[in-house]
């Protein structure tokens, strides 16, 4: 009895100890994001990095698909910093990735947009009566209308961006034209777009010229 009185204490301090390391919490593994960046809805863009304290974790594929590691416990929040690659801007903010586990082998994805930095604008020029004319943008000829007074104008210029277009009327054959040089003014939006460019021109009718007539001379009688 002695004996069993003196083991159960050290049995006790052996279960003690080794139940300490069982109630001991492991680190959760790694938790795998996907963030999935466009330059515009639905078109993806490859090449654009995702940094964590300035330093790149992943870039985008071009399925415009990144993965980042994460480690941490449920709930922790990270700022992942998005860096869009040359000609398109970057997110003013970064993402905030919480960590939180999905069922199964489902992962989190998070989503964000690097736009163009420039954007294609057409604009489509009909001018009514005014054939052969030129269309001027920044004092430069971009385009002539045709025989059917109609043409077509192409830019790349950034996001609400101002412009003007200009039918030049003061060429020769044009100064007859009314209204003279008018112009059309736009704002670039943030995707591409086409515009219309509707003027209608009227025509001045020639001044007429009156012939004097001949002076009569003496009629000869026979």
């Amino acid at each position: 009895m002695v004996r069993l009185r003196h083991a159960l204490p050290c049995v006790s301090i052996l279960l003690a100890a080794s139940g300490c390391e069982m109630l001991e919490a492991k680190p959760p593994p790694p938790q795998v994001i996907d963030v999935r960046i466009t330059s515009d809805p639905g078109v993806p863009l490859a090449g654009a990095a995702l940094t964590f304290d300035g330093k790149e974790v992943a870039k985008t594929d071009a399925a415009g698909l990144g993965q980042v590691k994460l480690e941490g416990v449920e709930g922790e929040t990270f700022d992942i910093s998005v860096v869009c690659p040359e000609g398109h801007r970057s997110p003013a903010k970064p993402l905030q990735i919480t960590l939180r586990r999905l069922a199964g082998d489902k992962r989190p994805e998070y989503q964000a947009q690097c736009p163009p930095t420039l954007r294609s604008v057409v604009v489509a020029v009909r001018a009514e009566n005014g054939l052969g004319l030129p269309v001027v943008y920044l004092g430069r000829e971009v385009a002539r209308t045709d025989a059917s007074g109609a043409a077509h104008v192409h830019l790349r210029l950034r996001a609400d961006e101002p412009f003007e277009l200009t039918l030049r009327t003061d060429d020769a054959g044009g100064e007859r034209l009314r209204p003279q040089n008018p112009t059309a003014s736009f704002v670039v939006k943030d995707h591409d777009e086409v515009f219309t460019f509707d003027q209608r021109f009227d025509q001045l009718a020639r001044p007429r010229t009156y012939a004097a007539p001949k002076p009569k001379g003496p009629v000869r009688i026979p």
